[in-house]
Parts: C-alpha cells; sequence; structure tokens
C-alpha cells in the first residue's frame, strides 16, 4: 500500500512510495500532526542518484520493523534535497556543527516546532563499523523524549542560537559580492576541478548543481573574459580550448559525470565498509 509520497512529482520522493514507513512530505500536516501527538519529527533528507540513500531505504526503511518503531513513536518526513535546498541547507548546518560532518542520507530529529536536537548521515540498522545502528538510535531518541524532553529542547535552543550567531557574523555588511569576490570564487574551483571524473577535489563527491549553476552564469555574465584567465590553461591542456575556460571544462565534463555518480579514484568509495567520513 502506497504511503503519501505516491502523491507527489519529486522522482526521489516517489522512490519511497511503497516504503512500510509512513512517510510526510515536508509541509503543515506533519507539522500538525507531530503537535498534536507531541512527538519528535524523525526528518530523513536526501536525492535520487544518492547511493547510501538507497542502501538505507533497502536496510532500514523497508524494514517492517523498523517502520512499525518509526510510525509509533516519530512523524517520519522524507525530503528531496534537490527540490527543498532551503530545507536541506538549515539542517545540514545543523548536523555539520554537531557531529564535524555531513552528507546524505542525512538523517535529523527536530520537536515539534521544527528544532533540530540530534543528526546524523548513514545509519545502518545495527551498529557496525563503528556507527550506532538506527534501531537502537531510534529507541534511545525515544526513551529520551519521554524522560528528558527538556534537556533535548534546551540543547536544540542551545545549537540553534550559535548557528545564528555565526551566520550573522558571516554576513555582517548584508551586501552582495563585488565583481572580485565573484573572480575569486571562479579562481578557487579552477584550482580544485577534477578534469578527468569531473567535480571539485578528492573523492568522495557529491554532484551539487549549485557550484556548476554559479560557474555558468559567470561564464555568461563575463564570457570568461575576467574572471576565468587562470582556468583558461589548463582547460585549453585538456581539451576545452581558449578563453572558455573552468565553466566550459565544468559543462562537458562535470555534468554528464553526474548521473553515473561521484565516486571516483579513491579506496574510500567501498561499497562494502564505508568510511566514517563517508559522503557519497
Amino acid at each position: 500500500m502506497s504511503n503519501r509520497l505516491a502523491q507527489e512529482p519529486s522522482p526521489y520522493l516517489l522512490q519511497h512510495a511503497n516504503n512500510p514507513v509512513d512517510w510526510y512530505p515536508w509541509g503543515d500536516e506533519a507539522f500538525a500532526l507531530a503537535r498534536e501527538r507531541d512527538q519528535p519529527i524523525f526528518l530523513s533528507i536526501g536525492y535520487s542518484t544518492c547511493h547510501w540513500c538507497h542502501v538505507m531505504e533497502h536496510e532500514s526503511f523497508e524494514n517492517a520493523e523498523i517502520a512499525e518503531l518509526l510510525n509509533a513513536q516519530f512523524v517520519p518526513i522524507k525530503v528531496d534535497r534537490e527540490e527543498r535546498p532551503d530545507v536541506d541547507r538549515v539542517y545540514m548546518a545543523f548536523v555539520q556543527a554537531t557531529t564535524g560532518s555531513g552528507g546524505w542520507p542525512m538523517s535529523v530529529w527536530l520537536t515539534p516546532d521544527l528544532k533540530p536536537f540530534y543528526g546524523g548521515t548513514y545509519f545502518p540498522p545495527s551498529g557496525r563499523w563503528g556507527r550506532p545502528g538506527f534501531t537502537e538510535v531510534l529507541g534511545e531518541i525515544a526513551t529520551r523524549w519521554r524522560e528528558s524532553r527538556t534537556q533535548l529542547v534546551e540543547s536544540a535552543d542551545s545549537v540553534m542560537a550559535r548557528l545564528r550567531e555565526a551566520q550573522a557574523g558571516r554576513n555582517i555588511d548584508g551586501g552582495l559580492p563585488d565583481a572580485a569576490l565573484l573572480a575569486a570564487g571562479v579562481r578557487e574551483y579552477s584550482q580544485t576541478f577534477d578534469h578527468r571524473h569531473g567535480g571539485f577535489g578528492g573523492a568522495p563527491k557529491f554532484p551539487r548543481p549549485g557550484e556548476l549553476l554559479f560557474l555558468l552564469r559567470e561564464h555568461a555574465r563575463t564570457g570568461d573574459r575576467e574572471a576565468l584567465q587562470d582556468g583558461a590553461g589548463d582547460a585549453a591542456r585538456h581539451g576545452h580550448g581558449g578563453h572558455a575556460g573552468i565553466t566550459l571544462a565544468v559543462a562537458s565534463i562535470a555534468t554528464p559525470s553526474m548521473p553515473s555518480g561521484g565516486c571516483r579514484t579513491s579506496r574510500r568509495c567501498s561499497t562494502t565498509r564505508p568510511s566514517l567520513s563517508w559522503r557519497c
């Protein structure tokens, strides 16, 4: 029997439409239910080409016993990060601030008024690889919600206050970036672009459309005449020539590479034993 995600347009949400988990999309219906039941929200964020999102679905969200626990003790919400990057951004900041890393699938527990108090990424169904098991985490959070909720809420308030302060410190002037700052951003990407496999930096990688959109918009804005000269020579050596530079290299390499996944040239991209910093 399908859940509420069967009515959603997102391909990622539709992939979860037949899970035994009683998923809700992000919205007022789920928020109201959490307040009515006085239960925490379990928020799961991913995207359709995320390998470990599919692994966690198969291991946990298709598991009838885990689904029963989720449905009874939490209000489960599923979000497509490509459909709601605003939601993803807020809770990724929390996960990174509290765990030191981030990635997808992202798993976050929220109060009924949407304040996060615990989070992580991939959880195996039972403890292994030094990671706590999803079943154990669900049980512990349900117990703490019943027995020491005040501490959870105070912790959530404290973390969110620190995040707001940090964000305010980064945006003191509130102005838009000028041309020099945009050019510096392009130079930074040109130095880390992987001309062989696409993306930026070393494996594991994520497909991050925002980076590609920024570079392509800069190409449209400047024609690469100013901001992209640093990338032109390297792009030309790799067959992407002229002052088209890094943005056209991105378009011709990174974009076609995204559908086939982001893991390249790294032993850390094992499908059998992900490291603690796994992000694919």
